[in-house]
């Protein structure tokens, strides 16, 4: 390695939990008030046990305890959040004309069979957990609408200015930086072979004088990087160094905390927008639709029992509401009214 560097199963269904608004929750059968929809307690718990399966075969976790908190009490919030993000999701699939492709749900399926072994695998887990195929199917549909409208969501707001934008933000993720130098332990000697050296002799000199072992083999050659993990990857003298330069030009010496550099900057390319669009647009996804809910979250109102948790807004998380820590060690019970 060049002295160089800085010292320094498969579940398809599992959605990633954030949810996002605080209600006075209406007590009794319900756990949670969407709009004009309502999640009943007797729901809620199927789909806990529907989660608790899927998580478990994956090896995740049904959610995240805190303080004193069950097993039991965090899974259930884990799913009342994936219910209600459900819920926001289907209002917006419905004025669209959104639906499932029915094969992404076989393929879904499929992949779950896989998993354990085929078909006859899959059911067996099930009748171990009191469910069936059929409830997972049902859960799968659900979950993957929400990818559909995450989708659409994505592509209505996520237009040209936005990804052009985003693009000269990170600029320097699409810019590529090639590098080559030769170390020396002695200045007046990196003043003399930086006088005399060309791009034609640079890799031959490198090889026979340079005390970098890493990179002398390889005529003084560093790699590729993308500028932004060259910046951070190599010392700051060096970074300043090589990227002064245009490509093919060769440094005066510079001097950082492992000698003299002779550096030639090989090349700096940077990737044309259309090349950059994709990878862009996967970055934007989760951010956009996420900020989506939170608008939908704002105009719905939702009332949250609060036997389940309450909903934080600044933070979009869904929060105990108290210590289970007397329930039994393992408990999966929800919490008491």
């Amino acid at each position: 390695m060049t002295p160089l560097r800085r010292r320094s199963r498969m579940l398809v269904f599992v959605p990633i939990v954030a949810l996002f608004l605080v209600g006075c929750a209406r007590t009794g059968s319900n756990a949670v008030l969407i709009g004009d929809e309502v999640v009943t307690v007797q729901e809620l718990e199927h789909d806990i046990e529907l989660f608790e399966f899927l998580t478990r075969i994956s090896g995740a976790s049904c959610g995240s305890p805190v303080g004193g908190e069950s097993p039991g009490a965090a899974c259930a919030r884990f799913t009342l959040t994936s219910d209600i993000r459900e819920e926001l999701a289907k209002v917006y699939a419905v004025e669209h004309d959104l639906v499932v492709d029915p094969s992404e749900v076989e393929r879904a399926m499929a992949q779950l069979e896989d998993g354990l072994g085929g078909p006859d695998g899959l059911v067996a887990q099930l009748e171990g957990a009191g469910l069936t195929r059929a409830d997972v199917v049902v859960l799968a549909e659900r979950l993957l609408l929400v990818n559909v409208v995450q989708q659409a969501v994505v592509d209505e707001r996520l237009d040209e200015d936005a990804l052009r934008a985003a693009y000269d933000a990170q600029l320097e993720t699409f810019t590529t930086v090639e590098v080559a130098h030769i170390l020396l332990a002695d200045q007046a000697e990196a003043e003399r072979i930086a006088a005399t050296i060309t791009p034609q002799t640079f890799a031959r000199v490198a090889r026979r004088v340079s005390t970098d072992q890493g990179s002398s083999a390889n005529g003084g050659a560093l790699g590729a990087f993308a500028e932004a993990e060259f910046r951070t990857t190599f010392v700051p003298e060096f970074v300043q160094g090589a990227l002064a330069l245009e490509p093919g030009e060769i440094s005066d010496p510079v001097q950082s905390q492992f000698g003299w550099h002779v550096i030639r900057l090989v090349r700096r390319d940077v990737a044309p927008f259309e090349d950059a669009r994709e990878q862009l647009r996967a970055a934007q996804v989760v951010p956009v639709f996420e900020a989506w809910l939170l608008e939908q979250l704002e105009v719905t109102g939702i009332e949250v029992n609060p036997r389940f948790g309450r909903l934080d807004p600044s933070t979009g998380q869904v929060l105990a509401v108290r210590s289970t820590a007397d329930e039994p060690s393992g408990s999966t019970s929800l919490p008491e009214p």
